[in-house]
C-alpha cells in the first residue's frame, strides 16, 4: 500500500466472473495502482485500488464477463464526505477541544511536597493571600516571587520551590533542621500506659507512689517527679514524704503484668474475596451533570469486582448553583475473586483463634514477655459462627513520661 492512499483514498473491491485474472492483469499494464491482491476462491479475488483507478477499472470490468463490488472505502476523501454530513458533530469536536486547550491554561490543582512539620494547609493559605488559587491563569502569577514571599512568611522553611506541570501548581519546600528538644531535664511523672499489676519497681529519681504488687490503671501516677529531703516509711509500708520537695523528672524501672483480651468470630462457612491483580478503568468528564466517557465504559466485564471512584474538580465556581460543574472522574474496577471455605466447627474455631492472637500480639510492645496465653469459646446465637476469646499476659515496661 503506497503512504499517499491515505490521502488520496482507496476503496477495497470483490472481483467475481469469468477470469478475473486477465482483468487484473490489464489493469495493471495500464498502470493503475492496485495492490493487496487476495484469491478467495475459484475465480474471486479481493483487492485494493486507489479511487482514480477504480473509475478506469470499472470500465475494464463493463468490457468483460466479470462484476466488482465496494467493500470499503477508506481516505481522506471519504472522512471529509462525512465531516460534511456531520457538521454539529465536527463544530462540536471542534468547540471541545477548544474548551480543553483554554482550560489547560488555568491552574485547577495545587500540591504541596516536602513538608514533614509545616502543614500543607499553611503553605496554601500562604501562597493564597499572594494570589496563588484554584481558576486562575497560570502566567498571572510569578514563581520566584512566591517563593520568596513563602520563605519570609514561613521561618520554619529553608527552601521553596515551585513550578507547573500541565493544569498543576507544585510547591515543593525543604524544612529547617532544627535541633531535638531536650527533655531529659524536664520536669515529668512517670504514669502507666496501659491497666497492670506492678510486679517489679525500681526507683532511680523521684517518689513513688506505689508498691509491688498493686493493680494500677492507665494514667495513673506510679514515679512522681518529686524529690523530697526526707521520705518517711511507716511499718505498714505507707510512705510519707517531708520537707518542701523539687520538681525533677522521674526515673525508674516499672515491669507489671498485663493481661489483654480479644473476641474473634470465624463462619463455619466463610466466603472469602480478594483482588485477583487484574484491572480495568474508565475515565469521564462530568459537564453540568451530563457524563461524557474520554475513556472506556461505565461496564465491567468481570463477574466480582470492586469499584474505585476517584473525583477531582476541574471548575469549582462558588455559586451554589455551579458548585462542582466540571468534573474529571476516574472509575477503576479491580477483578476479584470468591471462594467459598468450609473450615468445619473445628476449623472455624483454629481460624478464629488464630485471627485474635494476630491481632493481639501486633500490638505488643517489643521488649514483653509472654508468660501465659489461653483460648476459650463464647456462646454466640448464630448457629453457623464460631467465636473463640483470646486472653494473653505478658510482662512488660507499664511506665511514660508525661511532663508535669
Amino acid at each position: 500500500m503506497k503512504w499517499t492512499s491515505g490521502i488520496s483514498g482507496y476503496v477495497e473491491i470483490s472481483l467475481w466472473g469469468m477470469q478475473p485474472e486477465r482483468v487484473i492483469n490489464m489493469a495493471l499494464s495500464r498502470g493503475i495502482s492496485i495492490w493487496d491482491i487476495r484469491h478467495q476462491e475459484k475465480d474471486h479475488y479481493i483487492l485494493k485500488v486507489s479511487l482514480g483507478g477504480y473509475k478506469a477499472l470499472r470500465i475494464l470490468v463493463r468490457r468483460s464477463s466479470c462484476r466488482v463490488k465496494i467493500i470499503t472505502k477508506k481516505g481522506a476523501p471519504f472522512l471529509v464526505m462525512r465531516a460534511k454530513r456531520r457538521k454539529v458533530l465536527v463544530i462540536g469536536t471542534f468547540f471541545f477541544c477548544l474548551t480543553l486547550y483554554f482550560l489547560s491554561s488555568f491552574v485547577w490543582f495545587i500540591e504541596v511536597t516536602g513538608n514533614k512539620l509545616v502543614s500543607a494547609e499553611l503553605i496554601l493559605e500562604k501562597g493564597q493571600l499572594q494570589g496563588l488559587r484554584r481558576g486562575m491563569p497560570k502566567a498571572a502569577f510569578n514563581r520566584k516571587e512566591l517563593a520568596e514571599r513563602l520563605l519570609s512568611e514561613i521561618p520554619e522553611l529553608s527552601w521553596a520551590g515551585i513550578h507547573t506541570q500541565g493544569t498543576k501548581v507544585i510547591i515543593e519546600v525543604a524544612e529547617k533542621t532544627l535541633p531535638p528538644a531536650d527533655d531529659e531535664h524536664q520536669p515529668a511523672d512517670l504514669v502507666a500506659r496501659i491497666d497492670g499489676k506492678i510486679e517489679e519497681l525500681l526507683v532511680l529519681v523521684g517518689t513513688p507512689l506505689v508498691r509491688e504488687g498493686d493493680q494500677v490503671k492507665k494514667g495513673q501516677t506510679l514515679i512522681a517527679g518529686l524529690l523530697y529531703s526526707q521520705i518517711k516509711i511507716s511499718e505498714t509500708g505507707e510512705i510519707s514524704p517531708e520537707g518542701e520537695p523539687e520538681l525533677v523528672r522521674a526515673k525508674g524501672l516499672i515491669r507489671g503484668r498485663v493481661v489483654r483480651t480479644h473476641i474473634e468470630q470465624c463462619p463455619i462457612l466463610e466466603e472469602i474475596r480478594g483482588d485477583t491483580g487484574a484491572e480495568t478503568g474508565a475515565v469521564l468528564l462530568k459537564l453540568l451533570g451530563k457524563e461524557i466517557y474520554l475513556r472506556g465504559t461505565g461496564e465491567c466485564a468481570y463477574e466480582n469486582y470492586r469499584v474505585i471512584r476517584q473525583t477531582k474538580p476541574l471548575i469549582n465556581f462558588k455559586g451554589r448553583i455551579f458548585q462542582g460543574a466540571v468534573e474529571l472522574i476516574t472509575i477503576v474496577f479491580k477483578e476479584q475473586f470468591c471462594e467459598r471455605r468450609q473450615w468445619g466447627i473445628e476449623g472455624a474455631y483454629q481460624e478464629a483463634g488464630r485471627r485474635a492472637r494476630e491481632i493481639l500480639k501486633s500490638a505488643l510492645p517489643i521488649d514483653c514477655k509472654i508468660t501465659a496465653q489461653k483460648f476459650e469459646p463464647v456462646p454466640v446465637q448464630d448457629k453457623g459462627i464460631v467465636a473463640v476469646k483470646y486472653e494473653l499476659e505478658t510482662v512488660e515496661d507499664i511506665g511514660t513520661y508525661r511532663r508535669r
